[in-house]
């Protein structure tokens, strides 16, 4: 199996939860970025981890150096163009991932890597279908949607980037509850509390 670097994208000018650094905010007893981390750490088919923050995200940045992470600092000018940015330090292929996946398993991302691996498509992404977001009582906001496989999904924010060109991408449909769990809000973050608290993450699988 091929091993990929990850890049953590890990927060910009913390404006989605009132100013708070979303990827410091403690869930279970640690920081989102945290839990994010040590299921990275635990990936057969991770080479090295990489934490991408805007200069404005201090707290954050702190967080990830204290962990030995190394970290890139980005212009914090939007989500794509750090991604970019960060993308031209760490190179590609890469594996991708949002801070806030707290969920997040080593056996998923494995999975993830060997599909893409199999794949004739340069670029992967990761999507759940938008029922498991509704059983899970989580919310909706800022999620992009789309049809994947006949079925109403959305994107999770775990991928593989092939190259910074444009290229052709294969969308996974995955039926997996944990990956549902993207943290957009305080509504988001209590529920997930709940589940982390009362099934720690090697009972999730």
């Amino acid at each position: 199996m091929p091993k990929l670097p990850a890049l953590v994208m890990a927060g910009g000018r913390a404006k989605r939860m009132g100013g708070v650094e979303k990827p410091a905010v403690e869930v279970a007893g640690k920081p989102l970025l945290v839990w994010v981390l040590e299921a990275l750490q635990d990936c057969s088919c991770v080479e090295e981890i990489i934490v991408a923050v805007s200069r404005d995200a201090r707290v954050t940045r702190s967080i990830a150096k204290r962990s030995g992470t190394e970290v890139v600092i980005t212009p914090g000018r939007g989500y794509i163009h750090d991604l970019r940015f960060a993308l031209e330090n760490v190179g590609t292929p890469a594996l991708t991932v949002t801070a806030d996946l707290p969920c997040l398993a080593a056996d998923i991302v494995d999975f993830v890597i060997a599909v893409w691996a199999a794949v004739p498509e340069p670029s992967l992404s990761v999507w759940v279908p938008q029922s498991l977001i509704v059983k899970a009582g989580l919310s909706l906001w800022r999620r992009f949607e789309s049809i994947v496989g006949n079925v109403r999904a959305v994107v999770v924010g775990l991928n593989v980037v092939g190259d910074l060109r444009k290229t052709d991408e294969f969308k996974l449909l995955l039926d997996e509850p944990r990956l549902a769990y993207n943290v957009n809000t305080w509504h988001d973050l209590r529920k997930v509390e709940g589940v982390l608290r009362s099934c720690p993450r090697e009972e999730q699988a």
